[in-house]
């Protein structure tokens, strides 16, 4: 996406995340746009199998966090037009329950059958 923007065979309008992105400090966010309530996009986890045990878990969060303080990982991630952050298991099962919910009524209003 960026190469495209960059070469000038693509323009952003907007982002559609809630504030604007490190790699397109330009580029609105929908909501400055005027676009309110369309807040969206791409993410990734690190996910370890239901039932793992905690210390294993903190054992990975600790790893992940440790490596999100290298400047040349959160380059590479903002590079791709990521945001990199570690907030932590609680913080992602929060998040991924929110966003359940929300893609769970767009895909209901849109009448698309499960797969």
């Amino acid at each position: 996406m960026l190469n495209l923007l960059k070469s000038g065979d693509a323009r952003a309008l907007a982002v559609t995340s809630d504030k604007r992105m490190t790699a397109l400090p330009d580029v609105p966010t929908a909501a400055e746009a005027g676009v309110k309530n369309y807040e969206t996009g791409a993410w990734l986890a690190l996910l370890a199998p239901a039932g793992t045990p905690k210390p294993i878990i903190d054992t990975l969060y600790k790893a992940l966090a440790e490596a999100m303080k290298d400047p040349a990982l959160k380059s590479r991630f903002t590079e791709q037009g990521a945001e990199p952050t570690a907030g932590g298991p609680e913080a992602l099962a929060k998040f991924m329950a929110s966003e359940t919910v929300k893609l769970g009524e767009i895909i209901t209003k849109a009448g698309i059958p499960p797969m």
